[in-house]
């Protein structure tokens, strides 16, 4: 084989490798800064010992996706973990209803620095997705609406 059309063809596979993996860099950068779904913080609440955080967050994945609300808890120290790609902060998360933040009215108010207490006047029990009782040392009570 002549040398001029070996070093083309190494080129042109040189400059074909670069180019995935140009398009696999910028997927990755793309699909990090804009994930499918990401949380928004509602409200954060610490306990009174400053051991715990509990963080009430909105999510939607998509415009005609329903609005999904949770309840987080981490240490007070410790930032919300989001997945990489995801955008959702699913660690420590105990209480999952579909509806939105507004709509919901989540309130959360620490009793005791192991004792949390959701209210959520609002709240349509057919909905409810996740709730947890203990997460944990902490104890999780509930006042929501009977229906």
């Amino acid at each position: 084989m002549d040398p001029f059309a070996r070093k083309m063809i190494y080129g042109s596979f040189v400059y074909g490798s670069m180019m995935l993996v140009m398009f696999a860099v910028l997927t990755v950068v793309y699909l990090h800064t804009r994930p499918r779904c990401s949380d928004r913080v509602v409200v954060e609440s610490t306990d009174l010992s400053a051991q715990w955080a509990a963080t009430v967050m909105e999510r939607r994945c998509g415009v005609e996706a329903p609005f999904l609300t949770h309840v987080n808890l981490r240490p007070a120290g410790k930032d919300l973990n989001t997945g990489f790609f995801s955008g959702l902060a699913s660690e420590g998360e105990f209480f999952l209803i579909e509806q939105d933040a507004a709509g919901a009215g989540i309130t959360l108010q620490w009793t005791s620095p192991t004792r949390l207490s959701i209210r959520c006047p609002h709240c349509n029990a057919a909905f409810l997705r996740k709730r947890d009782e203990r997460w944990g040392n902490v104890v999780i009570e509930y006042n929501l609406p009977q229906r």
